[in-house]
Protein backbone atom coordinates (compact mmCIF):
# COMPACT_ATOMS: atom_id res chain seq x y z
CA UNK A 1 0.00 0.00 0.00
CA UNK A 2 2.83 1.97 0.81
CA UNK A 3 4.29 1.60 -2.53
CA UNK A 4 1.37 2.49 -4.32
CA UNK A 5 0.86 6.03 -2.24
CA UNK A 6 4.74 6.92 -2.73
CA UNK A 7 5.13 7.28 -6.58
CA UNK A 8 7.06 9.43 -8.82
CA UNK A 9 4.16 11.04 -9.95
CA UNK A 10 3.44 12.70 -6.16
CA UNK A 11 6.90 13.63 -6.28
CA UNK A 12 5.94 15.47 -9.67
CA UNK A 13 3.08 17.06 -7.56
CA UNK A 14 5.13 18.23 -4.63
CA UNK A 15 7.84 19.88 -7.24
CA UNK A 16 4.75 22.11 -8.76
CA UNK A 17 3.58 22.98 -5.19
CA UNK A 18 7.47 23.93 -4.47
CA UNK A 19 7.18 26.18 -7.97
CA UNK A 20 3.86 27.72 -6.73
CA UNK A 21 5.41 28.78 -3.40
CA UNK A 22 8.06 30.33 -4.84
CA UNK A 23 6.05 33.12 -6.15
CA UNK A 24 5.03 34.05 -2.44
CA UNK A 25 8.69 34.84 -1.67
CA UNK A 26 9.01 36.40 1.88
CA UNK A 27 5.36 37.35 1.97
CA UNK A 28 4.74 34.17 3.49
CA UNK A 29 6.86 33.71 6.49
CA UNK A 30 6.63 32.82 10.41
CA UNK A 31 9.05 31.36 12.88
CA UNK A 32 8.88 27.55 14.21
CA UNK A 33 11.10 27.29 17.19
CA UNK A 34 13.17 30.11 16.83
CA UNK A 35 13.88 29.62 13.04
CA UNK A 36 12.57 31.92 10.65
CA UNK A 37 10.86 30.00 7.61
CA UNK A 38 9.39 30.44 4.57
CA UNK A 39 6.63 29.17 2.82
CA UNK A 40 9.01 27.99 0.16
CA UNK A 41 11.15 26.31 3.02
CA UNK A 42 8.40 24.41 3.87
CA UNK A 43 7.33 22.73 0.80
CA UNK A 44 10.57 21.90 0.14
CA UNK A 45 11.15 20.07 3.18
CA UNK A 46 8.17 18.55 2.27
CA UNK A 47 9.24 17.40 -0.90
CA UNK A 48 13.08 16.16 0.49
CA UNK A 49 11.34 13.90 2.76
CA UNK A 50 8.97 12.35 0.51
CA UNK A 51 11.95 11.91 -1.76
CA UNK A 52 13.65 10.15 0.81
CA UNK A 53 11.05 7.80 1.63
CA UNK A 54 10.19 7.30 -2.06
CA UNK A 55 14.14 6.55 -2.73
CA UNK A 56 13.74 4.16 0.46
CA UNK A 57 10.85 2.26 -0.99
CA UNK A 58 11.56 1.85 -4.47
CA UNK A 59 15.27 0.85 -3.64
CA UNK A 60 16.07 3.24 -6.30
CA UNK A 61 18.71 6.12 -4.82
CA UNK A 62 19.37 7.87 -8.48
CA UNK A 63 22.79 7.60 -9.82
CA UNK A 64 22.50 11.57 -10.29
CA UNK A 65 23.34 11.65 -6.39
CA UNK A 66 25.34 14.65 -5.92
CA UNK A 67 28.74 13.67 -4.24
CA UNK A 68 30.13 16.92 -3.85
CA UNK A 69 27.54 18.11 -2.06
CA UNK A 70 27.05 15.11 0.09
CA UNK A 71 30.50 15.28 0.93
CA UNK A 72 29.98 18.54 1.65
CA UNK A 73 27.07 18.28 3.68
CA UNK A 74 28.86 15.83 5.71
CA UNK A 75 31.58 18.30 6.50
CA UNK A 76 29.24 21.15 7.34
CA UNK A 77 27.52 18.57 10.16
CA UNK A 78 31.38 17.88 11.22
CA UNK A 79 32.16 21.38 11.83
CA UNK A 80 28.61 21.59 13.62
CA UNK A 81 29.63 18.75 16.04
CA UNK A 82 32.74 19.71 17.00
CA UNK A 83 31.83 23.16 17.93
CA UNK A 84 28.89 22.35 19.84
CA UNK A 85 30.76 22.94 22.92
CA UNK A 86 29.91 26.70 22.39
CA UNK A 87 26.23 26.00 21.89
CA UNK A 88 23.37 25.17 23.72
CA UNK A 89 21.05 23.21 23.20
CA UNK A 90 18.61 25.69 21.53
CA UNK A 91 21.51 27.10 19.26
CA UNK A 92 22.77 23.97 18.44
CA UNK A 93 19.13 22.81 16.94
CA UNK A 94 18.53 25.77 15.00
CA UNK A 95 22.20 25.41 13.40
CA UNK A 96 21.39 21.83 12.49
CA UNK A 97 18.33 23.32 10.86
CA UNK A 98 19.79 25.44 8.83
CA UNK A 99 22.28 22.34 7.80
CA UNK A 100 18.95 20.20 7.04
CA UNK A 101 17.69 23.49 4.96
CA UNK A 102 20.68 23.53 2.51
CA UNK A 103 20.31 19.72 1.80
CA UNK A 104 16.67 20.06 1.49
CA UNK A 105 17.45 22.77 -1.77
CA UNK A 106 20.48 20.75 -2.87
CA UNK A 107 18.59 17.68 -3.21
CA UNK A 108 16.41 19.49 -5.65
CA UNK A 109 19.24 19.18 -8.36
CA UNK A 110 19.27 14.81 -7.87
CA UNK A 111 15.29 14.61 -7.70
CA UNK A 112 14.95 17.07 -11.09
CA UNK A 113 17.16 15.66 -13.26
CA UNK A 114 15.66 12.61 -12.30
CA UNK A 115 12.69 13.27 -13.92
CA UNK A 116 11.78 12.42 -17.95
CA UNK A 117 12.57 15.17 -20.14
CA UNK A 118 8.76 15.86 -21.09
CA UNK A 119 8.08 16.58 -17.42
CA UNK A 120 11.53 18.97 -17.14
CA UNK A 121 9.82 20.86 -19.99
CA UNK A 122 6.93 21.52 -17.76
CA UNK A 123 8.78 22.98 -14.86
CA UNK A 124 10.95 25.05 -17.03
CA UNK A 125 7.53 26.39 -18.28
CA UNK A 126 6.86 26.91 -14.80
CA UNK A 127 9.90 28.80 -14.44
CA UNK A 128 8.70 31.40 -17.01
CA UNK A 129 5.52 31.73 -15.58
CA UNK A 130 6.55 32.49 -11.86
CA UNK A 131 9.63 34.54 -13.01
CA UNK A 132 6.70 37.18 -15.40
CA UNK A 133 4.98 36.72 -12.02
CA UNK A 134 7.43 38.17 -9.92
CA UNK A 135 8.51 40.71 -12.59
CA UNK A 136 5.05 42.10 -12.49
CA UNK A 137 4.47 42.19 -8.53
CA UNK A 138 7.46 43.97 -9.22
CA UNK A 139 5.99 46.98 -11.36
CA UNK A 140 3.06 47.06 -9.25
CA UNK A 141 4.65 47.05 -5.74
CA UNK A 142 7.24 49.76 -7.26
CA UNK A 143 4.02 51.73 -8.45
CA UNK A 144 1.66 51.89 -4.75
CA UNK A 145 4.14 50.54 -2.38
CA UNK A 146 6.80 52.46 -2.53
CA UNK A 147 8.56 51.71 0.82
CA UNK A 148 8.83 48.97 3.33
CA UNK A 149 8.58 51.66 6.36
CA UNK A 150 5.64 49.92 7.90
CA UNK A 151 7.10 46.84 8.26
CA UNK A 152 10.62 48.31 9.69
CA UNK A 153 9.59 46.92 13.06
CA UNK A 154 9.76 43.42 11.53
CA UNK A 155 13.56 43.89 10.65
CA UNK A 156 13.18 45.15 7.46
CA UNK A 157 14.58 47.85 5.76
CA UNK A 158 12.65 50.85 4.75
CA UNK A 159 13.73 50.70 0.76
CA UNK A 160 12.40 53.64 -0.57
CA UNK A 161 11.79 54.27 -4.05
CA UNK A 162 13.14 50.92 -5.10
CA UNK A 163 11.13 47.87 -6.59
CA UNK A 164 12.12 45.00 -4.33
CA UNK A 165 8.84 42.64 -5.40
CA UNK A 166 7.67 39.61 -3.35
CA UNK A 167 11.10 39.33 -1.77
CA UNK A 168 10.83 42.62 0.40
CA UNK A 169 15.03 43.59 -0.10
CA UNK A 170 16.03 45.11 -3.50
CA UNK A 171 19.60 43.49 -3.73
CA UNK A 172 18.04 39.68 -3.78
CA UNK A 173 15.37 40.93 -6.01
CA UNK A 174 17.53 42.31 -8.47
CA UNK A 175 19.85 39.21 -8.19
CA UNK A 176 17.16 36.78 -9.15
CA UNK A 177 16.02 39.37 -11.51
CA UNK A 178 19.37 38.95 -13.39
CA UNK A 179 19.39 35.51 -13.18
CA UNK A 180 15.48 35.28 -15.01
CA UNK A 181 16.89 38.01 -17.49
CA UNK A 182 19.27 35.37 -18.46
CA UNK A 183 17.01 32.51 -18.75
CA UNK A 184 14.88 34.37 -21.21
CA UNK A 185 17.71 35.45 -22.90
CA UNK A 186 18.56 31.26 -23.82
CA UNK A 187 15.19 30.98 -24.82
CA UNK A 188 15.21 33.77 -27.07
CA UNK A 189 17.97 32.69 -29.56
CA UNK A 190 16.20 29.00 -28.51
CA UNK A 191 13.08 30.56 -30.16
CA UNK A 192 14.55 32.56 -32.85
CA UNK A 193 12.36 30.79 -36.22
CA UNK A 194 9.16 30.95 -33.42
CA UNK A 195 8.27 34.87 -34.13
CA UNK A 196 4.81 33.99 -30.86
CA UNK A 197 7.55 32.53 -28.53
CA UNK A 198 10.22 35.29 -29.70
CA UNK A 199 7.80 38.22 -28.86
CA UNK A 200 6.92 36.75 -25.69
CA UNK A 201 10.29 35.90 -24.26
CA UNK A 202 11.24 39.68 -25.70
CA UNK A 203 8.75 41.14 -24.00
CA UNK A 204 9.68 39.79 -20.59
CA UNK A 205 13.47 40.30 -20.92
CA UNK A 206 13.25 44.12 -21.58
CA UNK A 207 10.26 44.15 -18.67
CA UNK A 208 13.00 42.08 -16.40
CA UNK A 209 15.71 44.38 -17.68
CA UNK A 210 13.94 47.66 -16.36
CA UNK A 211 13.37 45.78 -13.03
CA UNK A 212 16.75 45.14 -12.40
CA UNK A 213 17.13 48.99 -12.81
CA UNK A 214 14.16 49.70 -10.86
CA UNK A 215 15.96 47.81 -7.74
CA UNK A 216 18.45 50.26 -7.72
CA UNK A 217 21.16 47.65 -6.71
CA UNK A 218 24.49 48.14 -7.55
CA UNK A 219 25.02 44.22 -7.07
CA UNK A 220 22.38 43.58 -9.19
CA UNK A 221 24.06 46.06 -11.89
CA UNK A 222 27.19 44.29 -12.06
CA UNK A 223 25.46 41.23 -12.16
CA UNK A 224 23.81 42.44 -15.19
CA UNK A 225 26.62 43.39 -16.81
CA UNK A 226 28.94 39.96 -15.83
CA UNK A 227 26.35 37.81 -16.58
CA UNK A 228 25.31 39.23 -19.94
CA UNK A 229 28.64 40.25 -21.70
CA UNK A 230 29.75 36.23 -20.82
CA UNK A 231 26.47 34.94 -22.21
CA UNK A 232 26.91 37.06 -25.38
CA UNK A 233 30.20 36.01 -25.79
CA UNK A 234 29.40 32.32 -25.44
CA UNK A 235 26.60 32.95 -27.99
CA UNK A 236 29.60 35.05 -30.14
CA UNK A 237 27.29 38.11 -30.66
CA UNK A 238 29.87 41.03 -29.58
CA UNK A 239 27.34 43.53 -31.05
CA UNK A 240 24.95 42.72 -28.50
CA UNK A 241 27.57 43.74 -25.46
CA UNK A 242 27.57 47.28 -27.02
CA UNK A 243 24.02 47.60 -27.26
CA UNK A 244 23.68 45.88 -23.47
CA UNK A 245 26.05 48.48 -21.83
CA UNK A 246 24.57 51.81 -24.11
CA UNK A 247 21.21 51.10 -23.13
CA UNK A 248 22.26 50.58 -19.96
CA UNK A 249 24.20 53.58 -19.54
CA UNK A 250 21.40 55.74 -20.94
CA UNK A 251 18.62 54.26 -18.82
CA UNK A 252 20.65 54.59 -15.48
CA UNK A 253 20.58 58.06 -15.82
CA UNK A 254 16.91 58.77 -16.69
CA UNK A 255 15.25 56.23 -13.65
CA UNK A 256 12.86 58.43 -11.97
CA UNK A 257 13.88 59.13 -8.04
CA UNK A 258 17.59 58.44 -9.23
CA UNK A 259 19.89 60.18 -6.65
CA UNK A 260 16.88 61.49 -4.98
CA UNK A 261 17.10 59.16 -1.69
CA UNK A 262 20.55 57.33 0.09
CA UNK A 263 18.61 54.00 -1.16
CA UNK A 264 18.68 55.60 -5.11
CA UNK A 265 22.18 57.36 -5.08
CA UNK A 266 24.36 54.93 -6.66
CA UNK A 267 26.88 56.67 -4.90
CA UNK A 268 25.83 56.00 -1.44
CA UNK A 269 28.26 54.70 1.42
CA UNK A 270 26.29 54.02 4.30
CA UNK A 271 25.56 50.70 2.50
CA UNK A 272 29.00 49.81 1.64
CA UNK A 273 30.04 50.75 5.01
CA UNK A 274 27.77 48.02 6.56
CA UNK A 275 29.00 45.88 4.10
CA UNK A 276 32.72 46.34 4.90
CA UNK A 277 32.14 46.21 8.80
CA UNK A 278 30.12 42.80 7.83
CA UNK A 279 32.92 41.62 5.97
CA UNK A 280 35.25 42.45 8.75
CA UNK A 281 33.93 40.14 11.29
CA UNK A 282 33.71 37.57 9.27
CA UNK A 283 37.18 37.78 8.05
CA UNK A 284 37.80 37.66 12.05
CA UNK A 285 36.07 34.62 12.90
CA UNK A 286 37.51 33.40 9.70
CA UNK A 287 40.88 34.23 11.11
CA UNK A 288 40.37 32.58 14.73
CA UNK A 289 38.87 29.43 13.22
CA UNK A 290 41.15 28.99 9.73
CA UNK A 291 40.20 24.83 9.42
CA UNK A 292 36.91 24.19 10.47
CA UNK A 293 35.44 27.37 11.11
CA UNK A 294 32.81 27.97 13.73
CA UNK A 295 30.23 25.40 12.24
CA UNK A 296 27.56 25.02 9.75
CA UNK A 297 25.31 27.67 10.37
CA UNK A 298 26.44 29.13 13.43
CA UNK A 299 27.10 32.11 12.27
CA UNK A 300 24.89 33.96 14.37
CA UNK A 301 25.82 32.55 17.85
CA UNK A 302 29.86 33.41 16.85
CA UNK A 303 29.09 36.44 15.93
CA UNK A 304 27.33 37.01 19.76
CA UNK A 305 30.81 35.68 21.62
CA UNK A 306 32.72 38.18 19.73
CA UNK A 307 30.97 40.87 21.02
CA UNK A 308 28.53 41.66 17.93
CA UNK A 309 24.43 43.17 18.88
CA UNK A 310 21.99 40.63 18.02
CA UNK A 311 18.60 42.14 16.96
CA UNK A 312 15.61 39.66 18.05
CA UNK A 313 13.97 41.22 14.44
CA UNK A 314 16.91 41.55 12.07
CA UNK A 315 17.10 39.14 8.64
CA UNK A 316 20.59 39.58 8.87
CA UNK A 317 22.45 38.75 12.05
CA UNK A 318 22.50 35.20 10.66
CA UNK A 319 24.69 35.58 8.00
CA UNK A 320 27.03 38.05 6.23
CA UNK A 321 26.88 39.71 3.13
CA UNK A 322 29.79 37.95 1.67
CA UNK A 323 29.24 34.64 0.45
CA UNK A 324 32.84 33.10 0.38
CA UNK A 325 33.34 35.30 4.15
CA UNK A 326 30.64 33.34 5.43
CA UNK A 327 31.49 29.59 4.15
CA UNK A 328 35.27 30.60 5.51
CA UNK A 329 33.65 31.61 8.57
CA UNK A 330 31.39 28.99 9.21
CA UNK A 331 32.99 25.83 7.51
CA UNK A 332 37.06 27.19 7.08
CA UNK A 333 39.20 27.05 4.19
CA UNK A 334 38.12 23.18 3.37
CA UNK A 335 34.72 23.55 3.76
CA UNK A 336 35.13 26.76 1.06
CA UNK A 337 36.76 24.02 -1.22
CA UNK A 338 34.05 21.42 -1.33
CA UNK A 339 31.76 24.11 -1.91
CA UNK A 340 33.24 24.85 -5.17
CA UNK A 341 33.98 21.53 -6.12
CA UNK A 342 30.22 21.32 -5.85
CA UNK A 343 29.80 24.07 -8.56
CA UNK A 344 32.72 22.96 -10.61
CA UNK A 345 30.94 19.25 -10.88
CA UNK A 346 27.20 20.83 -12.08
CA UNK A 347 29.48 23.05 -14.61
CA UNK A 348 31.09 19.55 -16.11
CA UNK A 349 27.45 18.15 -16.00
CA UNK A 350 25.40 20.87 -17.57
CA UNK A 351 24.72 20.16 -21.05
CA UNK A 352 23.66 24.05 -21.55
CA UNK A 353 26.68 26.21 -20.73
CA UNK A 354 26.01 28.92 -22.10
CA UNK A 355 23.06 29.87 -20.03
CA UNK A 356 24.78 27.76 -16.94
CA UNK A 357 28.07 29.43 -17.06
CA UNK A 358 26.91 33.07 -17.44
CA UNK A 359 24.38 32.25 -14.90
CA UNK A 360 26.98 30.74 -12.29
CA UNK A 361 29.62 33.65 -12.70
CA UNK A 362 26.81 36.64 -11.86
CA UNK A 363 25.53 35.00 -8.67
CA UNK A 364 29.46 34.09 -7.71
CA UNK A 365 30.02 37.96 -8.16
CA UNK A 366 26.97 38.76 -6.81
CA UNK A 367 27.68 36.97 -4.04
CA UNK A 368 30.67 39.35 -2.96
CA UNK A 369 28.04 41.52 -2.08
CA UNK A 370 25.25 39.78 -0.97
CA UNK A 371 25.01 36.15 0.59
CA UNK A 372 22.92 35.39 -2.64
CA UNK A 373 24.71 31.45 -2.62
CA UNK A 374 22.87 31.04 0.68
CA UNK A 375 19.76 32.89 -0.04
CA UNK A 376 16.93 30.35 -0.51
CA UNK A 377 15.29 31.96 -3.84
CA UNK A 378 18.65 31.65 -5.48
CA UNK A 379 19.27 28.32 -4.65
CA UNK A 380 16.01 26.92 -5.56
CA UNK A 381 16.58 28.50 -8.92
CA UNK A 382 19.98 27.61 -9.05
CA UNK A 383 19.39 23.74 -8.21
CA UNK A 384 16.16 23.25 -10.45
CA UNK A 385 17.99 25.03 -13.39
CA UNK A 386 21.01 22.74 -12.69
CA UNK A 387 18.59 19.77 -12.66
CA UNK A 388 16.87 21.01 -15.80
CA UNK A 389 19.89 20.80 -17.77
CA UNK A 390 21.62 18.00 -16.46
CA UNK A 391 23.16 15.28 -18.68
CA UNK A 392 22.24 12.58 -16.81
CA UNK A 393 18.98 11.83 -17.89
Amino acid sequence: MAKEIVNINVLKVLIIVCLVSFVFGELIRFSIFGIETKLLDLTVALTFGFWLIYSFLKKRISKTIYAPALIFSIYCLWTLLINLKFLDLNQGIVSFAYLLRWVGYASLFTIVSSFDREFKDTIKSYLIFIGAIIVTAGFIQFTFYQSLRNLFYLGWDEHLYRMFSVFLDPNFAGAFFVLYFLFLLDLIFENLKNKKKLLIYSFLSVCTFLAILLTYSRSAFIMLIVGAVMFFILKRRPIYIVILVFLFVVLTFLLPKAYKTEGTNFLRIVSSEARFDSARLAFNIFKDNPVFGVGFNSYKFARQRYGSKISVTSHADATTDNSYLFILATTGIIGLILYLSIWYKLIKSNKKLSLFIPSTVSIFVGSLFINGLFYSFIMFWVWIVAGIMDNNE
